[in-house]
Order: structure tokens, then C-alpha cells, then sequence
């Protein structure tokens, strides 16, 4: 059987540590060139190049400071890297329950007027994280060769020695010289300029359904790193039918329902008051759904929610070779081909009454093409739906040009809500 939860061990398979000495270490310490496009990583100059020419102002000591930098910079990267690496692993992926714990979820709902609180219970979105950790850290931004996201960073950082210029700006070049033995701060000061992908909080997925959606059959045109799954497992529905174009996740699906379903079979609760649930899952383009699986006859007349947050066309670039972006890059194309197709679906199999969700929040796509996509998308289901309700998802109180899409925008998300 497949393993389905990520070790420190499966990280550590994957970044060569290197065992070099100081001298080594010292004249291959570079700086990344972050305007590079090329999606190599490519080095914009030697570290003592670069903060000599950053270092303008006679207040800024980091000339003098230089050297102990490096020492300390040697001490994270080399003689104690596979610690320092840890602490990234134990803050951003390790598992810190048991998988059965995040198969039950809190009571109740996160929704307040007519927002739902994104970050209630975020803590059950980390098993999304850890079973799906490469390919969630290997997601890119905005474009294909993206050279700032997670793993690449972190792999040139400790196979090359090259860094990104953020971790030499005047607070975080304090911080490194302050560093003990504790990593902390030096991963929340990478993460600041590290490009990443971003997880569906289960708990928001579940207050969703809970409170807008009633029926048996849920049917999820993505699967949103399996979020969604544990979302359903605690709601009231029945039956799941979801899709998605990353190998993994899919893969993950199925393993997580025998992993469920062991649970359930040992579980006292559960087997005198929980239902028994089923899954369907595929691995397709949804827009391909009936043209492949003959999708429409096999379930028409039988959904009673369809409820995701869809891909934001260019916007993370997700592993996989038949992402909707590869498919149709032309955005216009994309709203037709991807986004119309995957409504038409829908509608053609939700049953009278039916409703259809989607979260999703405006953008401007790296083309600075000025469209609003949040409004152009339920322009498109209000051709084939009707629509009933805007409600919103509010996440993190912080605002920053790096967070995850969830974060951005006044940190709200749109969900938009309509009937067949």
C-alpha cells in the first residue's frame, strides 16, 4: 500500500545537503537574481558584490558584519543544515496528529453574517499540505518558469549556496547574525519572499456545505488538494464526485477513502451515528469529463450541490500536464473553453434545484491584462444558472504582494451561489 503521509526523510531524499568547507562555502555565497525570467535561478553576483553595493548609507553596517553573516549563513546551510532544514519541514509540513484526527472535524461552522471565517480550524488544512508536499511546494506563481518558488528556492539554497536577496536586507541580515540554534525566524524570513500555493481551509469547505448546500451527491470539478474530501466527510452529504488533472492528488484521494474507511470501521461513534459515505473520483480535465467518462448520462439528474474553488487561470501554476491554463492560455479562451464547458457539465447533471458554488476572489493576471476574473466568471454561469447569493470568505488579516490568493484582495474571497 502507498504511503500516504510525507516524512522528514522523503524532504531530505530530495535536497542534497552539501559537506564543504568555509572557504568553499564563502566564494560560492551569491545572491539570486530575482528579475531573472528564465526560470534557472540565475545568480545576480557574489554576496560580497552585492552588499557593497547595497550598503549606500553609513548607518548600514552590514559591510562590517559581512563576515560573521557568512560564518552564520555557513552554520544554517552546511554544518547544521539537516537541523535548520528540519524546522522548515516541522513549521511548514510535518503531521502533527494522527491522519484519523483530521477525518473528524470541530462541530459547527465558521459563517458570521454573511462571511464565513476562513481561518477557523486552519489547522485540519496542514494534512492537505504533508500528503501532497512536493507537489504543493513545487507549485509555481503567475508563470512557468517561476524561480521563486518554495522547493527551488530551498534547493539552491542548499546546493549551490545561493540565496535570495530578501535574506540580506537589513533586519533579515540581523536576524542571521543573531541566529543560534534555533531556525525559526530564518524560515519566517524566507517565507517572506518565497512564492507559494495555498490550501482550502476542510473546516470552511464543511461550514459551507453545512449552511448553503442540502442533498446526497456533492460533485467538486477539482479537488483542491484533497481539502474538499475531508470538507464532505464531516458534512451531510452521502456522495462525493470530484476530478482533477494532478496525478498525486487524485491518487491520494482514493488512498485517503480506504484510509476513511478504516477509520470508520474502528470507530465507535461513527459506526452507531456517522453515515456511510462514497466516492467517486477521476482523473481528468473537468472539461473533459463527458467526453471521456460519458459523464453526463452516468450522473445526470443526480447532483444536488456542486461547490470548489476553481482555478485562478494563471495564477498558480500547478503540476500536471493538463491544466486548464496549458489547455487554453489565452484568457479569453480559457473563460470559454475550461470555465463554460465546466458549468455546462454541471448544470447537465444537477438535479431541479440544485445548487452551484464557487469561491474565487479578482486578480490581475501577469499579463496586467485589467479583467476582473471573479465578475467574468459568474458572468459566464449566470448563461446557464441562476444566480441566488454573493456571500464572502475572509482569510488572514494580513495583506502581503507574496501571500497565497486567499489573502489577497481586502482578504476576501467572493462566493458566489446559484440555482438550477
Amino acid at each position: 500500500m502507498k504511503k500516504l503521509t510525507h516524512t522528514f526523510d522523503d524532504l531530505l531524499s530530495t535536497v542534497q545537503l552539501q559537506s564543504v568547507d568555509y572557504a568553499t562555502f564563502r566564494q560560492q555565497l551569491s545572491v539570486l537574481n530575482i528579475s531573472d525570467t528564465t526560470g534557472t535561478f540565475g545568480v545576480r553576483s557574489d554576496i560580497d558584490t552585492f552588499i557593497a553595493r547595497v550598503t549606500k548609507k553609513d548607518s548600514d553596517n552590514r559591510k562590517e558584519l559581512l563576515e560573521l553573516y557568512c560564518k552564520k549563513m555557513y552554520q544554517i546551510l552546511v554544518t547544521d543544515a539537516k537541523t535548520s532544514l528540519y524546522e522548515f519541514y516541522r513549521r511548514y509540513g510535518e503531521l502533527l496528529n494522527p491522519l484519523e484526527f483530521y477525518f473528524d472535524l470541530p462541530e459547527g461552522n465558521c459563517l458570521q453574517d454573511d462571511t464565513f471565517m476562513g481561518m477557523t480550524n486552519s489547522k485540519y488544512g496542514r494534512v492537505c499540505k504533508n500528503i501532497n508536499f512536493d507537489d504543493f511546494y513545487n507549485t509555481k506563481k503567475l508563470y512557468t518558469n517561476d524561480s521563486q518558488y518554495v522547493f527551488g528556492l530551498i534547493k539552491v539554497m542548499y546546493e549551490n549556496f545561493h540565496i535570495r536577496n530578501s535574506l540580506c536586507a537589513p533586519a533579515f541580515f540581523d536576524h542571521i547574525i543573531n541566529t543560534e540554534d534555533d531556525y525559526g525566524q530564518f524560515w519566517l524570513d524566507f517565507w517572506i519572499g518565497a512564492n507559494k500555493a495555498s490550501i482550502f481551509n476542510p473546516y470552511t469547505f464543511k461550514s459551507i456545505l453545512d449552511t448553503q448546500f442540502t442533498g446526497d451527491v456533492l460533485f467538486s470539478p477539482c479537488m483542491g488538494w484533497n481539502a474538499y474530501q475531508f470538507g464532505f466527510y464531516n458534512s451531510n452529504f452521502n456522495h462525493m464526485v470530484a476530478t482533477d488533472v494532478i496525478p498525486n492528488v487524485v491518487d491520494n484521494a482514493n488512498h485517503l477513502h480506504s484510509a476513511y474507511t478504516r477509520w470508520k470501521e474502528t470507530d465507535t461513534f461513527s459506526q452507531f451515528f456517522g453515515s456511510n459515505k462514497s466516492v467517486d473520483f477521476y482523473l481528468c480535465p473537468s472539461e473533459q469529463l463527458d467526453a471521456r467518462h460519458n459523464f453526463i448520462e452516468k450522473y445526470s439528474n443526480r447532483v444536488d450541490a456542486v461547490l470548489f474553488c476553481p482555478p485562478y487561470f494563471d495564477l498558480e501554476i500547478y503540476p500536471g500536464e493538463e491544466q486548464s491554463t496549458i489547455s487554453f492560455p489565452n484568457y479569453a479562451d480559457w473563460l470559454t473553453g475550461y470555465w463554460e464547458e465546466t458549468v455546462k457539465l454541471c448544470a447537465a447533471v444537477m438535479k431541479p434545484g440544485a445548487k452551484f458554488g464557487f469561491i474565487i476572489s479578482n486578480y490581475r493576471n501577469f499579463a496586467k491584462v485589467d479583467n476582473n476574473i471573479s465578475q467574468d466568471m459568474k458572468s459566464v454561469v449566470e448563461k446557464h444558472l441562476s444566480f441566488e447569493k454573493h456571500l464572502k470568505v475572509r482569510w488572514s488579516g494580513l495583506s502581503s504582494g507574496r501571500q497565497a490568493h486567499k489573502q489577497r484582495d481586502g482578504n476576501f474571497e467572493d462566493l458566489w451561489i446559484f440555482v438550477n
